[in-house]
């Protein structure tokens, strides 16, 4: 198995196009990466995962356009899309699902079991706000379920994929991702890379605690490569993510207990910080902290 990356689908759909057959494929890459969306997609992460002739993928994106262009890199591989995997409730990493089950209709398409009734519960309103005032076509027309999955993995060509259980990131349930076979942890929105991150669900000192005890676990895996929710394009792909995100949260913890106002908290916040990506995630945070201005 390895993961698919924009360096290895124009590779990989050149070697298709001057030959009928894509070679090679057992060695194609040793680096893992993902597809990026654009910073209208919110930079969200989906990780490709790649056998011989089917993949796997984690996470299905935010708008229609960059779900469009996903399901096309997918398609271009000749690869048969077996399994989708929903990390969690979040509308970036799901509404572009449409996309993704119209182009491929027999992949399954799946999510923890106790992450199965939050989507259920949150998807459509997400749709519905989101959608106000947007041109057609920007966001889905319908929201897709996932099943809940009956085992704490999935499968691809006889490789495991290990579901692992849901914890409290920047939301109150999320489930990383663990590939052995490739030393590669798809952690979703436990970490991000080079961007604020969305703590508008974690705006108590002790809900950032918990944050924090789900990177303390899930560091402690020791896996060498390590794929964030959200990034910027250069971003490290590694365990320094944890200390990175970890510094972010303890930043924002002691934000929030040491001032007293939003434009203090801001201040606070935007201190060293002007670089990163996804400023939007700070604002509606800021906002969550202090909801009356």
């Amino acid at each position: 198995m390895f993961l698919l990356d924009r360096r290895n689908f124009l590779r990989l759909t050149g070697a298709t196009v001057a030959s009928g057959a894509i070679p090679g494929i057992a060695s194609a890459a040793a680096k893992a990466d993902v597809f990026t969306s654009d910073p209208n997609g919110a930079l969200v992460d989906s990780v490709v995962i790649m056998g011989e002739t089917n993949a796997a993928l984690i996470d299905g994106q935010f708008n229609m356009a960059n779900a469009t262009n996903l399901a096309d890199m997918i398609a271009a591989t000749g690869r048969t899309l077996e399994t989708v995997f929903i990390t969690h409730k979040h509308p970036d990493h799901l509404l572009g699902l449409e996309a993704i089950v119209t182009r491929f209709p027999d992949a399954k398409v799946v999510t923890h079991a106790k992450i199965r009734p939050e989507i259920e519960k949150s998807a459509q309103g997400y749709l519905d706000y989101i959608s106000q005032g947007a041109p057609a076509g920007t966001f889905a027309s319908k929201v897709v379920i996932p099943d809940a999955l009956d085992a704490d993995h999935i499968e691809l060509e006889g490789e495991r994929i290990d579901i692992l259980e849901p914890t409290h990131g920047d939301t109150g349930l999320i489930s990383a991702v663990l590939v052995p076979s490739m030393d590669t942890l798809i952690a979703s929105d436990f970490l991000y890379a080079d961007t604020f991150a969305w703590t508008a669900e974690n705006t108590t000192p002790d809900l950032v605690d918990a944050w924090l005890a789900s990177l303390d676990g899930l560091e402690s895996i020791g896996a060498g490569t390590v794929v964030p929710g959200h990034q910027l394009e250069g971003s490290p792909r590694d365990p320094s993510l944890f200390a990175q995100t970890r510094s972010y949260l303890e930043t924002w913890k002691t934000a929030l207990e040491t001032t007293d106002s939003a434009e203090a908290l801001k201040a606070a916040m935007m201190e060293g910080n002007d670089g990163l990506g996804l400023g939007f995630a700070l604002d509606r945070a800021i906002a969550a902290a202090y909801p009356n201005g």
